[in-house]
């Protein structure tokens, strides 16, 4: 009720005093009367009128929830093995092909793939005549592999993971020289099996990235390239390696970035001509994932292999040494929810480095 209704109400109500004549002071006393009698009803209107209005926390506005899209586009905690990674989120699909998180437990995936990688060196070198005199002529050597794997990926308890890789090599190498001289090997066989254990050893906390270190040993199952008449088209590395791995992952949204350093250690091989050892080699591998989507995710990394001297006898050889640098370009697709497409571009930088590296990989969750 309004306080202009509640005066109309007063004077009705003090009409009929009005109707006999009044003195001076007895109108005015009956004005002092409908004023009071109005206050009253204004402040019992106030009173009402507050006791209806809602609380704050009931006009609070709701705070807005991000979206499912959102939601789901946000970066993983990386590493985690016991927590089950979104099935249609690209980004922890892609750490896992990167070694930056882990399968949970008892969950398996298949992750074929093929890479064409193509190389070429051009230079002076010495080469006989047909009359038999050594002369000097200009000379291109081309080099072109496909490399197709099947890697078995297994979630283990306590926050591990095994995986096995079985490769099969195809290479090809071609030798032009100055005069129109062509000659090309050809290799093709089973390269080195791979299996290799992984663990969570810290969890991101803070400014602390998650650790998960790993080591991996692969067997001369290949053709060794002390075996074959030019070991470009060599299989495989002839003797058995070790390998052990650390990686650390820190998220930061929408991003993921990580950083991988490992060690891989050769053994040595009895061979006619005395006992082989390859150099040990150090890698160093940086990079980022983004979360364009759910669905969607871009990846840039830098790989580089530092590769020490081979020796012979206990001795040295100079020029086994090299250092060989890769930037990568890829992309992850979802193509439904236990199917990833992979797909990875690599630019050499070094002369040891392929010119350039083509990949696909189509990973399958079971």
């Amino acid at each position: 009720m309004k306080p202009a209704a509640a005066a109309v109400l007063a004077l009705a109500a003090a009409t009929p005093a009005w109707a006999q004549p009044m003195s001076n002071a007895q109108l005015l006393e009956a004005l002092k009367q409908r004023d009071a009698a109005i206050a009253a009803l204004e402040k019992r209107i106030e009173a009402l009128e507050r006791a209806a209005r809602p609380t704050a926390a009931s006009t609070a506005v709701p705070t807005p929830q991000a979206p499912p899209a959102a939601i789901a586009a946000a970066p993983p905690a990386a590493g985690r093995a016991d927590e089950d990674p979104a099935e249609a989120e690209a980004l922890s699909r892609a750490l896992v092909q990167r070694g930056g998180l882990l399968l949970p437990p008892w969950r398996g995936e298949v992750a074929p793939s093929v890479a064409y990688s193509y190389s070429e060196v051009q230079g002076l070198t010495l080469v006989d005549t047909p009359e038999g005199i050594s002369t000097v002529a200009d000379q291109r050597l081309r080099s072109d592999a496909i490399r197709a794997s099947a890697t078995l990926r297994l979630g283990l308890p306590w926050s591990s993971q095994v995986e096995l890789r079985v490769p099969y090599n195809a290479l090809r190498q071609s030798r032009s020289l100055g005069d129109g001289r062509y000659v090309a090997q050809n290799g093709s066989g089973v390269g080195d099996l791979e299996l290799s254990l992984s663990h969570v050893l810290a969890r991101e906390h803070g400014w602390r990235p998650d650790l998960i270190g790993g080591i991996s040993w692969q067997a001369p199952t290949g053709r060794s390239p002390l075996r074959v008449s030019v070991p470009a088209v060599a299989t495989g590395g002839g003797a058995h390696v070790v390998r052990g791995r650390l990686t650390a992952v820190k998220s930061v949204d929408p991003m993921v970035f990580f950083g991988t350093l490992s060690y891989t250690h050769s053994f040595s091989t009895r061979e006619p001509f005395g006992r082989f050892q390859a150099g040990p080699s150090a890698s160093l591998e940086l990079g980022a994932v983004l979360a364009v989507s759910p669905e969607t995710s871009l990846n840039l990394g830098l790989a580089q292999d530092f590769r020490g001297k081979a020796e012979l006898d206990g001795i040295s050889l100079n020029g086994t040494d090299g250092v060989a640098s890769v930037v990568q370009f890829g992309v992850d697709r979802v193509l439904a929810p236990n199917l990833l497409l992979d797909v990875t571009l690599g630019v050499g930088l070094t002369r040891e480095a392929p010119d350039y590296t083509f990949q696909v990989s189509t990973p399958w969750r079971f």
